[in-house]
């Protein structure tokens, strides 16, 4: 790993999965490879085009003409993908979404379609109240603890899995109706062309249901902004305190805590009969100093970063000796 940093070939690239490898010789990453790692992670769509896109892709053409009951199998296979982006987004509404929140996952979806088919095929009619019963008391019923959500589940069900999937009538929200028997190209091209704006009516909500959400957005965004602002704040008596001011106030009290070391030397010529219990201790107090040292260490160098920064603030005219032997010039260069 260390030789490839020398000359590394421009289009090398190591992707390392969070997936648990078979083979426990594979399980152990070196921390160099992590450290020098940058993270990708697939974060999950927003919005019921994209939630709907994103179901819709875990399927292909194959997967549509595997059935033999070819328009049931699609018609119903289309329904679920709305139900899953429907149940899965309502989660960004918070409890007027669902009173707790589901770990739904892609799993339930691609299991539901394999339920479809088997029952599809052993059936000569379609089994909807077994389909029903099977989506929103097992597959993702089984996600659900309250009873108003599992409720709020069914309903979801019965209007999405019924007979008017085939008479061409049904409509998943206003402005949307169940798109007609297409390949997997042409249902995308449906969603594209045919999904309203996002809005809370295609979760089947009032229109007001969104002010919850968007408020709660905007203060989340407000309050990371002002998070990334520099902090100060004014009392009566001392007037500002910046930020910098409260950590150095804070590291002096810690200093003042931290112990003096152990005198190792003198507790073992005080120790007359060495039993493991003296040994143990003896060691203990052997690595609290160099806890300790550490802490000093550290505590150190976080106070000459303060001096720095104080430094920025200074006029180069007031420049003059730190503490700890360091000076700087007019050149801005750091000299002993």
């Amino acid at each position: 790993m260390e030789k490839s940093f020398e000359n590394p070939h421009p289009n090398y690239r190591l992707f390392i999965s969070a997936e648990p490898s078979p083979d426990p010789e594979f399980h152990v990453v070196p921390q160099g490879i992590l450290e020098s790692s940058i993270k990708i992670t697939n974060e999950p769509p927003t919005g019921m085009l994209a939630n709907l896109h994103k179901a819709l892709d875990n399927f292909n053409q194959n997967s549509l003409e595997m059935c033999s009951k070819e328009g049931e199998f699609k018609a119903i296979l289309f329904s679920l993908c709305y139900f899953h982006a429907c149940i899965a987004e309502r989660n960004k509404f918070g409890p007027q979404g669902w009173n707790r929140s589901y770990p739904f996952n892609v799993g339930d979806l691609t299991i539901s379609v394999h339920v479809l088919f088997n029952y599809l095929e052993a059936n000569s009619k379609v089994p909807w109240e077994d389909l029903r019963y099977l989506f929103g008391e097992i597959m993702y019923g089984g996600h659900i603890t309250d009873d108003w959500d599992r409720r709020l589940c069914r309903t979801y069900l019965e209007e999405f899995m019924s007979s008017d999937l085939m008479d061409g009538d049904k409509y998943y929200a206003p402005g949307f109706p169940a798109p007609p028997n297409s390949d997997y190209l042409g249902y995308h091209n449906y969603i594209d062309d045919m999904l309203p704006q996002e809005s809370p009516t295609l979760y089947g909500m009032h229109p007001n249901a969104e002010i919850g959400f968007l408020t709660t957005k905007a203060e989340h965004l407000f309050k990371t902004l002002l998070e990334l602002q520099p902090r100060e704040s004014t009392t009566s008596v001392t007037g500002t305190i910046s930020r910098e001011d409260k950590v150095r106030q804070v590291l002096d009290e810690i200093l003042d805590k931290v112990p003096d070391e152990f005198n190792i030397p003198d507790m073992i010529s005080k120790i007359e009969d060495k039993t493991p219990f003296t040994v143990v201790a003896v060691q203990e107090c052997e690595r609290m100093n160099l806890l300790m040292r550490e802490i000093r260490r550290s505590l150190k160098e976080l106070s000459l970063g303060l001096k720095i920064c104080d430094l920025d603030r200074m006029d180069h005219t007031q420049l003059s000796d730190i503490n700890d032997g360091w000076t700087l010039d007019t050149n801005l260069v750091w000299s002993t």
